[in-house]
């Protein structure tokens, strides 16, 4: 995979904005619409197949308004110089991408990101960062990529008598 600008994946992302915001109810109506169907049919792969769209649609819920809201911010609001620390967690074939976004004056968040056009490396990098007004970050960029939550993010928590953030 050649890797994109930044640029290039907030590009890649607006073309997903119309349906973003509502595919994970999309995968939810067709995982009743096979319910349904198994029931009439009395077969087991409508269910099957309903189980795995109720699944997806289900943990994806954050994933598509995550997405607009980023692209909102990015849009309208200005951003504001950061850091991100990115360090990852592997699993079997699995792997999961952390950000640690801090920004001075403001409390430092972790979230899960999905790299898109881009393979992050482990470490802290100089960002630019985007708030919604509850000050969550939205978005985050470095040089190599962006970083939208996958779930909502969370404030990290103190360590070792040392504040998080700002």
């Amino acid at each position: 995979m050649k890797p994109r600008s930044v640029e290039q994946q907030i590009s890649a992302l607006r073309r997903t904005r119309g349906i973003a915001a509502r595919f994970h109810l999309w995968l939810l109506g067709a995982a009743a619409l096979g319910i349904v169907i198994a029931i009439i049919i009395w077969h087991p792969v409508p269910l099957m197949i309903s189980l795995f769209l109720g699944i997806v649609g289900f943990a994806e819920r954050r994933a598509g308004p995550n997405i607009v809201a980023a692209l909102s911010a990015h849009d309208s609001k200005p951003s504001a110089p950061g850091e991100v620390a990115i360090h990852t967690t592997c699993w079997d074939t699995d792997t999961h991408f952390h950000a640690t976004v801090r920004e001075h004056g403001h409390p430092a968040w972790e979230y899960e990101f999905i790299p898109q056009g881009w393979q992050p490396e482990e470490g802290t990098y100089p960002a630019r960062v985007w708030r919604c007004r509850e000050g969550k970050p939205v978005l985050a960029s470095v040089e190599a990529g962006i970083m939208i939550p996958r779930y909502a993010p969370t404030p990290v928590q103190e360590r070792h008598g040392v504040a998080s953030g700002g």
